[in-house]
């Protein structure tokens, strides 16, 4: 009589044929090892993941109508300098240069990447628990640090690409005014310090928006309040309190000679500011921005795997 440990490994998961003394015994089909009762499971690599967290986060991002939305308001500043140009009496009225910086630093930096962060990363985990499909996740053998960190790259592409592409249009448009040109190599650097900044800058604001998602229930109303209300305030305080802000270590990375207009050190000279300004180099400042995405993602991978969603657990009960 044959029996399945008779048989070779490799059809271990093969239907087994088990004769009996007639012969007329139909085949039993053998469990493979992975579902035999102690064996070991075997998951995919870190890396596995991660890349499938991504993907994942990638599709659902790119299926919102809040991209959308996103996107044509991030495009909005392409055609300021177009409408100026057509608007202006001489073809000389605007300086390339200064329409350019004004739209980068007022609108991309200081508006559209807070304003991405939170539409966007704010619900990587907000939007989950809201759905109550967290149980689902947390039952899934995928290492939470993974599941997090994939989720905050897919936030990182599109955002990235949303306002990459929006910078460079701007800078094309600007370039029909005059000190400014696209084969200019030092425009050209301008508009790669800027792109820099930008992705450093959606870094910081991300994982403070993941944060946000992970601990509160209105990431987009705390955001909002922290990120635009008392950063605008900290500002105008004097003292240090501006240090407690992200914007204050962004502002260290801007270029500092892009124009001679709103320059901190020019003014202060010149007695603009009613209040001492204490500046930060661009060292320093890419260090904080980045001390800030890791404590904040770290942050919320330790909710993520400690902290118990009630409402959760309630649903998925």
């Amino acid at each position: 009589m044959n029996t399945a440990n008779d048989m070779p490994e490799k059809m271990s998961a093969e239907t087994v044929p088990v004769t009996t003394g007639d012969g007329d015994t139909p085949p039993v089909r053998v469990l493979p090892d992975w579902l035999k009762p102690g064996h070991p499971i075997k998951h995919g690599g870190y890396i596995t993941n991660l890349m499938a967290s991504c993907g994942h986060a990638l599709i659902m991002l790119t299926r919102r109508k809040r991209l959308l939305m996103a996107t044509l308001i991030a495009f909005l500043p392409v055609l300021i300098p177009i409408a100026l140009a057509f608007l202006s009496n001489s073809r000389f009225a605007e300086s390339g240069n200064e329409v350019f910086v004004r739209l980068v630093e007022n609108l991309h930096i200081t508006v559209f990447t807070p304003l991405l962060a939170l539409f966007f990363g704010g619900m990587l985990v907000a939007e989950d628990i809201e759905t109550r499909t967290m149980p689902y996740i947390l039952t899934r053998p995928v290492p939470r640090s993974a599941w997090v960190i994939g989720r905050f790259c897919a936030f990182m592409i599109v955002a990235s690409v949303v306002l990459i592409s929006s910078t460079i249009l701007t800078f094309i448009a600007s370039s029909v005014h005059e000190k400014l040109s696209i084969t200019n190599p030092i425009d050209l650097l301008l508009l790669l310090h800027y792109l820099g900044v930008m992705v450093v800058a959606l870094l910081a604001y991300g994982g403070f928006a993941v944060f946000l998602g992970a601990f509160t229930k209105r990431p987009i109303v705390y955001g909002i309040i922290l990120l635009y209300g008392w950063q605008q305030l900290a500002t105008q305080i004097p003292g240090l309190v501006d240090f407690f802000t992200i914007k204050k270590y962004i502002d260290g990375l801007l270029p500092v000679m892009a124009t001679q207009r709103n320059v901190v050190e020019i003014q202060t000279a010149l007695g603009s500011f009613q209040r001492e300004v204490f500046q930060v180099s661009a060292t320093k400042s890419i260090v904080v921005l980045l001390l800030i995405m890791a404590v904040s993602l770290l942050a919320t991978i330790i909710a993520v795997t400690r902290r118990e969603y009630a409402a959760d657990r309630a649903a998925g009960g």
